[in-house]
Order: structure tokens, then sequence, then C-alpha cells
């Protein structure tokens, strides 16, 4: 004969047990997720890092030439390295300031003013309305490297 206590504690404990399991799955589940996400991150983000290493590696430029005569500033870049650069990504600092973006007049690598790319052994120029002759120009590519001349 069975008391009426121990059916129930019987049932309960199952009933419990049942709950801790499928509690512990689906938390099991949530932490798996967030740390898979989060380990996916991890690695993207240092594969991008490595490949902008690489770049810097890779990239190399020179100013070749830079005049000022007329109101204008005459600036001639040569890609000395490896790697095929932006020029949207490629800024001028004229003593340490960004010209207008109507102060460029003109831009062309190799004489072609309507591409975006600057292919390694190429020749940038840029021709600048600047009111009064600098000092110095800087050239900064997308990688981040950089060239400094004084005018």
């Amino acid at each position: 004969m069975h008391r009426y206590g121990e059916r129930a504690m019987g049932f309960s404990v199952s009933g419990s047990t049942a709950i801790i399991f499928l509690a512990m799955f689906i938390s099991f589940g949530m932490i798996y997720s967030a740390a898979y996400n989060g380990f996916e991150r991890i690695n993207d983000a240092r594969t991008d890092h490595s490949e902008n290493v690489l770049d810097q590696q890779n990239t190399a430029l020179n100013i070749t030439t830079v005049n000022y005569s007329a109101g204008y500033l005459n600036i001639t870049v040569n890609n000395t390295g490896s790697t095929t650069l932006d020029i949207n990504d490629t800024d001028v600092l004229v003593d340490g300031v960004y010209p207008d973006s109507g102060a460029i007049v003109a831009r062309d690598v190799n004489g072609v003013n309507d591409t975006e790319l600057w292919l390694p052994g190429e020749t940038l120029h840029y021709r600048i309305n600047v009111s009064t002759g600098p000092t110095r120009v800087k050239v900064v590519t997308g990688p981040g490297l950089a060239d400094t001349e004084a005018v």
C-alpha cells in the first residue's frame, strides 16, 4: 500500500529533474550561441587587422614634385609600392589643413582624371588653388602611409 506522500514525492522529483535538464539545455544553447558569435567577430577583426598590416607593408609613395606658382600648388606623387590605392581614400594636407574640395581644381592619375584607382608605378597629380604660398604638403593614403615635402 502506497502512502499519499510517497507517490507525490516521486512525481515531483521526476518533474523537477526534467525541468532542470530542460533549463540547462536551453541555457547551454544560449551561452553557446553568444560565445560562438563573439569568437567569430574576434576572428573577423583579426583577419581584417592582418590584411591592413599587409597593405601597409606593401604601400609606398613618394612626393616627387611640389611647386607653387600663381596661386596654384602642383603636387606629383608616385605610387612606389605594390598596392593599388583608391584616390578617393588619398588625402592632401597643405600646411596641416585639408584644402576645400572646391580648391582642388585638378586631380588625375597619369593624365586620366576619371579614374579612382592609383596603380603601382603610376603618378598622381594634384593642382590646388591656394591663396598664399604654403610651406609644407603631406599626402596620406588609405592604408595610412604618408609622405611629406616642403614647398
